[in-house]
């Protein structure tokens, strides 16, 4: 990640953060940010519906309640577009990119 500046864009209230979401047989974690600022996140396979999981692992990684995330765009498929409200993107951005493995 040396020597590439990612840019998450500023939302009305918050921000919004565009996700790949990949299933992982090892446990959930941020994977990558791709050239254009998606987020790929490998999901740890489980019990449950997985924009569930996605959004208690996003409320868990980034310390902030579930009902400040929602699903805005792409509910049936792997891409999705996430809003974070009361967040600001630096500090989403600070967040994600020390908790890539």
């Amino acid at each position: 990640m040396v020597g590439r500046n990612f840019t998450f864009h500023d939302g009305e209230k918050g921000a919004a953060l565009a996700i790949r979401v990949k299933m992982s047989r090892g446990k959930s974690c941020f994977s990558k940010v791709l050239k254009d600022g998606t987020v790929v996140i490998e999901l740890e396979h489980g019990k449950g519906e997985i924009n569930t999981r996605l959004m208690e692992f996003l409320s868990s990684e980034l310390a902030i309640p579930i009902k400040r995330i929602q699903i805005v765009a792409g509910e049936d498929g792997n891409k999705k577009l996430i809003s974070i409200i009361e967040m600001k993107p630096k500090e989403i951005q600070k967040t994600i990119l020390e908790r890539i493995d």
